[in-house]
């Protein structure tokens, strides 16, 4: 039988500590208002450092006691990669709440000192990672980068390393080809995709990170987790990995020399130059194609535009024509 393992309870200002760094919230499903309990990492119920520590509701927390089954087991490195990932979020929403706070009150210029207040906590317990992304996030790159270094220098994990100069600074070239290799490894065969998917985006390698992402999506609708699924939405949203993957399709298109998903690619993309550079490159293909969406369009490019209103007709004539077809079939 093992030996049970003695508990020792959480010092108070430890547990003060890394229930702010979380803001009170699970750093896994990050459902706010749920109740919460501090998690010892390691399971060692004595081990009371703030790094193996966690914040997890009950739910998410029982996951990580399962051993074996239909359920999903939730790791120790898994709870280090939420629970770094939420700190960082909580950290930099504040800094930036700070801000909008100030601006809404005085348009003028900012005074540092008040924007900043919340970052005497984080200095008062040498977080220095997170003055880095404090910093970050109003936009003090000084300071930002001096805590960056100081962090560097404070024997950082692979994890901190990637994430400061990769997500902080945009300086993956800074980062050993070892500490990628070894970070990307932790993602291997396990279930948070999104955040593969965010350390893909970091090392620019966006296409592999458009598919971790909606990997990690749609695992979250499948599970019924809509928050996690629209907030990493938002995130490939905003990271442009739409444009990506049309970039890749029309490479893919003009590797194939497929012309009409070319176009398509640059149309949906909005790049009119290029599409306007493409169409007229391929003139004689597209007048010996018969194609009047690309003749249409062809007429548009050479500045035809008596043509280009035939062409546009003639498709309305066709469209009409294949309903009225249509319609008899189900007559």
């Amino acid at each position: 039988m093992a030996k049970k393992k003695k508990r020792i309870e959480i010092p108070p200002e430890v547990a003060a500590q890394v229930l702010f760094s979380s803001d009170r919230t699970c750093c896994v499903c990050r459902t706010k208002g749920k109740p919460v309990q501090i998690h010892h990492i390691d399971d060692n119920p004595s081990h009371n450092v703030e790094q193996n520590l966690s914040v997890l509701c009950f739910d998410c927390h029982r996951e990580t006691q399962i051993r074996g089954g239909f359920d999903r087991k939730l790791d120790a490195n898994q709870v280090i990669l939420y629970r770094n990932d939420w700190i960082r979020t909580i950290a930099a929403s504040r800094a930036t709440s700070e801000v909008n706070r100030e601006l809404d009150q005085d348009g003028d210029a900012l005074d540092i000192e008040l924007i900043t207040s919340i970052a005497e906590i984080y200095r008062e317990n040498e977080q220095f990672e997170l003055l880095a992304v404090h910093y970050n996030a109003i936009g003090n790159v000084e300071l930002r980068d001096k805590y960056v270094e100081l962090a560097l220098n404070d024997a950082p994990s692979d994890d901190s390393i990637f994430y400061l100069r990769a997500t902080i600074q945009g300086r993956p070239d800074l980062i050993p080809q070892s500490v990628v290799d070894r970070h990307l490894a932790t993602y291997v065969d396990r279930e948070n995709a999104e955040q593969h998917a965010r350390a893909l985006f970091a090392i620019e390698r966006r296409l592999d990170a458009a598919v971790e992402y909606i990997r990690g999506v749609n695992q979250s609708l499948q599970e019924g987790n809509w928050f996690s699924a629209a907030y990493y939405l938002r995130e490939f949203n905003e990271g442009q990995l739409v444009d990506e993957l049309l970039i890749a399709a029309y490479r893919k298109a003009s590797d194939e020399g497929s012309l009409w998903w070319q176009v398509r690619a640059l149309q949906e993309l909005g790049w009119e130059s290029e599409l306007k550079e493409l169409i007229l490159s391929k003139k004689e293909d597209i007048t010996s194609s018969k194609d009047v969406l690309l003749l249409e369009l062809l007429a548009e490019s050479e500045g035809d535009i008596d043509k280009a209103r035939a062409f546009r007709k003639e498709m309305a004539r066709n469209l009409m024509s294949w309903q009225a077809e249509e319609e008899d079939k189900d007559a």
